[in-house]
């Protein structure tokens, strides 16, 4: 017999889930720390590497941020050499902004980091509810869509390994 979760109930389990998993060895956060970004800056950073090429006004919109907020922390990213901006096409009143290089290179230590907490995180599970876990993991990332369609780098080589791609 299945037991429906109460209404908010996979929320809360999710949220509770990820906060017994995550940040527990402090990796992400000493990348962070190295690195002087915040949080909110590496969720930016991220959006524009989904994203690719794109506008401040593109950005503040998917984000749900004002254009102000968004336009100063492109400016710290840019000053830290993680993003650049380029007069956009067709109107060099717009600017363009990609992630550079090292941009892509720290979302990439941040995601071996957030990745190697987590795998420690639930390493005392038995190994059938640590394959289980992975099987209906992988179930759900199936069906859930991808933000903007874009398949982050690590993604990416995973499927290809596995065969999904």
């Amino acid at each position: 017999m299945t037991v429906e979760p109460a209404p908010g109930e996979i929320g809360e389990l999710l949220q509770e889930f990820v906060n017994r998993v995550s940040h527990l060895q402090g990796k992400t956060l000493a990348v962070l720390t190295k690195e002087s970004v915040t949080l909110q800056q590496v969720l930016l950073l991220r959006r524009v590497e989904q994203l690719g090429k794109c506008t401040p006004s593109d950005i503040a919109e998917r984000m749900h941020m004002s254009l102000p907020a968004v336009s100063q922390m492109i400016d710290r990213l840019f000053l830290l050499g993680l993003l650049m901006r380029n007069e956009a096409l067709g109107d060099r009143r717009k600017k363009d902004v990609a992630v550079t290089p090292k941009g892509h290179a720290l979302l990439e230590r941040i995601r071996r980091a957030r990745s190697a907490e987590y795998e420690a995180g639930v390493a005392s599970l038995s190994h059938k509810l640590h394959s289980d876990l992975a099987k209906l993991l992988r179930k759900a990332l199936a069906v859930l869509p991808e933000e903007s369609g874009a398949v982050s780098p690590a993604r990416s080589r995973s499927a290809v390994a596995r065969g999904n791609a």
